[in-house]
């Protein structure tokens, strides 16, 4: 049951000296996009972190930030961080973005994944009609940025895992090839793009706060221009606070959504 004494949404966060050198006062968050900017090293991502540590129960790291505070909220907090993992790192194991896509795409025990929504219509009849729906939107919003590529969003009904196949291929008669591409044969704009959209699919248009570092990186240009917009679109009441260095995250309207972090610095 929702506590009616908490916000849905962030609408302040303060942290007392972080790096043992400033302070941030945060007031007035917006209840719908906010986009975090300033020079590398200013503490846009340490900001970030703080807020999901805050609100996912961590402990504070002390050497980080004196203390914090913010919006007692009723709302469930996503972290979403950048994929900058180096190469190597990649040859040995799965990267980090592979593994939290695979998270979010199938049962694994742990929160809600893209398995467990499609189940829920064994469950719950009644609401087989609305799921479907949204999955075939969900879908076709996906398809529309793969179509370049020759891409085409399926569940392979095998295993009931989310694949992807080409356009134009057809699977052999008589044998066991197959034109699916499997999530890790993705390209690593591709996974992002996916695990960023299927994550707010499923907070089927509840109130959430998404916090995101960086998403632009592996994302093309046109990618980073529709990120905001799509986010929106699957769901209109996710509050979504960003760091970014693109200007082409905000360019399309979402120039009054910029915050600097300088100007939240109080000596």
């Amino acid at each position: 049951m929702e506590d009616k004494n908490k916000n849905k949404y962030i609408t302040r966060f303060q942290v007392q000296k972080m790096w043992g050198r400033f302070n941030i006062n945060w007031s007035a968050i917006n209840e719908d996009v906010n986009i975090l900017v300033g020079i590398n090293g200013c503490g846009k991502t340490t900001l970030l972190n703080l807020m999901a540590d805050h609100y996912t129960g961590q402990r504070l790291k002390k050497d980080i930030a004196e203390s914090v505070s913010g919006t007692e909220i009723s709302s469930p907090v996503t972290y979403i961080h950048s994929f900058d993992v180096p190469s190597k790192a990649k040859k040995k194991t799965e990267s980090a973005l592979l593994q939290d896509l695979k998270n979010v795409i199938n049962q694994n025990g742990e929160g809600t994944s893209f398995f467990d929504y499609r189940m829920k219509m064994l469950n719950f009849p009644e609401m087989a009609d609305t799921i479907l729906q949204r999955i075939d939107y969900f879908f076709r919003l996906i398809n529309s940025l793969f179509e370049e590529t020759g891409k085409n969003i399926t569940i392979d009904p095998r295993n009931n895992a989310i694949t992807f196949s080409l356009k134009g291929t057809e699977k052999t008669p008589g044998t066991t090839n197959s034109p699916n591409i499997q999530l890790d044969q993705l390209s690593s704009g591709e996974k992002q793009i996916l695990l960023i959209l299927t994550t707010v699919f499923l907070q089927e248009e509840k109130p959430n706060v998404l916090l995101m570092d960086e998403p632009e990186i592996s994302l093309h240009i046109s990618w980073q221009d529709r990120l905001i917009g799509l986010i929106r679109k699957l769901n209109p009441n996710c509050q979504l606070i960003l760091t970014t260095h693109s200007p082409n995250i905000f360019a399309n309207g979402w120039e009054d959504k910029i915050v600097f972090i300088q100007n939240l610095e109080e000596q």
